[in-house]
């Protein structure tokens, strides 16, 4: 039998067709997620997605030796995003991407109704731009939208209903609108009274578990193959951890356009240094367990925006990523061109959190060459996510040797070497194609009686260890205690002051 997942991303979207119970991939196709620029900022092109979405699963499906035998489709997407869909089923407003900042005006309305601590004790997260809520209320202002007449579905959510005609939302995915009470696993009426949104939100599919069949009109389309079931997956990150294995209390690197820090917990952090850390909390989508999750809202895409600027297409850039790869066992090279590049093309992320922060980049001369550059990059993401593991293992109190890492850095022997470098930990890369896919192929199967456990699949993981290179690892433990944080800090400061000083202005 066979299970089909999707993945909802940033960049691309993804279709992957898995056999079951052995979980291998027999084919998949993928393309660049549809966005455009507006007047206020970047959207996701949601009906140009769903096109091109459905016309790819019906030519994997037509192809498909035994297409009868495939049992269900399930979807994992980026978080904060989605759309309002109204009573005639129409998608109303753009779906606004999860990183564009328009929504920050409505700020001022959330922190009028509840402080940081009341938002907090509720949700498990900061207020914040990026979550559904400010888009919501952005979409209101803007659009004039009854919200008593429309529902809000997360990407995934909507990809779920398009497919099936049938509107739920999930666990994981609501942990990131903001309006989710994470103690009671169901949607806020305080927060929901608040805001006029307490007919906006719809009831909960498990993680995972089957809640609909193919629409007539899809299933016509594919011919007479049987009844496929649809699930929602949850968020990219929490389904590309099935994939990985990760278990409670371990840690896992997701890197793709955005870099998250994900650890599995029993129970949810509310107190007042898990927030003043800008930590977000959540629920897994699997074995009743929660999350803190951190991300790095510029990883992948710091990559683009440097083959972007340089002119730097993909057959230079891996030839600069093998140059440079060579030129780590050279320690003389390393301390001659160190340079700090604080990489808030997209402002910064916890453990100080300011969307309006700025990427600094130290150590620029004139002779400074594209490879150059490129390496001071990859350090910069480094110390970043050392700034932030850091802060998470202090408030969690625990320490993790092995750090596990899937997504974009799993295939970049350099990325993964300096990971092992500057964070002083061993780095197990884990080589899983399409990790979110089959994450969520995994869950599925699972919570649907496909496959009796997932444990069993642990020792099929490829993996490969990078380990620090002790004299690399002093010397770049200078460079984060001697550059990085003071820049780091003295940078946060002064943008820190700019905010409150445009805001007294106003």
């Amino acid at each position: 039998m066979y299970s089909i997942g999707i993945d909802i991303g940033t960049t691309n979207c993804k279709i992957c067709i898995f056999e079951l119970p052995a979980l291998n991939l027999i084919t998949s196709y993928s393309f660049v997620t549809p966005k455009h620029t507006s007047q206020y900022g970047d959207d996701f092109d949601v009906i140009a997605l769903y096109t091109q979405l459905e016309q790819g699963l019906i030519n994997l499906i037509t192809q498909l030796k035994h297409a009868d035998r495939i049992k269900n489709i399930v979807i994992a997407s980026v978080g904060e995003s989605g759309v309002l869909i109204d009573q005639d089923q129409h998608v109303v407003g753009p779906a606004i991407t999860w990183y564009d900042t328009r929504t920050k005006v409505n700020l001022a309305q959330v922190s009028k109704q509840f402080s940081q601590d009341e938002i907090y004790a509720i949700t498990g997260i900061p207020i914040h731009s990026n979550y559904s809520l400010t888009k919501i209320l952005w979409l209101k202002d803007n659009y004039q939208i009854d919200l008593t007449r429309v529902k809000w579905l997360c990407m995934a959510e909507f990809i779920a209903y398009r497919l099936s005609g049938e509107q739920r939302a999930e666990l994981s995915l609501a942990s990131r609108t903001l309006v989710l009470d994470l103690k009671r696993h169901q949607w806020s009426e305080k927060i929901q009274t608040a805001f006029g949104l307490n007919q906006v939100f719809v009831k909960f599919a498990q993680s995972g578990r089957n809640f609909a069949t193919l629409n007539r009109d899809l299933a016509a389309k594919l011919g007479a193959i049987g009844q496929i079931e649809v699930a929602i997956g949850g968020h990219d990150h929490m389904c590309g951890s099935i994939a990985a294995g990760l278990k409670e209390r371990e840690i896992l690197n997701s890197t793709g356009t955005t870099e998250g820090l994900l650890l599995l917990m029993k129970d949810a952090n509310f107190s007042q240094p898990f927030l003043r850390a800008n930590l977000s909390n959540g629920v897994y989508v699997f074995d009743d367990l929660n999350t803190l999750y951190t991300s790095l809202p510029a990883a992948g895409y710091c990559i683009e925006w440097f083959k972007k600027t340089f002119a730097v297409d993909n057959q230079l850039f891996i030839s600069l990523l093998d140059e440079l790869t060579s030129k780590l066992i050279d320690i003389e090279y390393i301390k001659s061109h160190q340079s700090v590049f604080i990489p808030h093309l997209r402002g910064s992320g916890p453990p100080q959190r300011n969307i309006a922060a700025q990427a600094l980049w130290y150590g620029f001369n004139e002779n400074t060459r594209k490879q150059d550059a490129l390496l001071t990059l990859f350090q910069g993401l480094c110390f970043e996510l050392r700034n932030t593991l850091e802060s998470v293992e202090q408030l969690t109190e625990s320490y993790h040797p092995i750090i596990k890492v899937i997504g974009a850095a799993s295939k970049n022997p350099l990325w993964l070497q300096l990971k092992a470098d500057i964070l002083g930990r061993e780095i197990l890369s884990c080589n899983i194609p399409e990790a979110v896919c089959k994450g969520a192929v995994m869950l599925a199967a699972k919570q649907n009686g496909y496959i009796e456990q997932l444990d069993c699949y642990d020792g099929e993981i490829d993996t490969q260890s990078y380990k620090p290179n002790q004299q690399l690892k002093q010397h770049y433990d200078q460079i984060y205690q001697h550059y990085y944080k003071p820049i780091f800090d003295l940078k946060m400061k002064i943008e820190l002051c700019d905010k409150e000083g445009r805001l007294n202005e106003r």
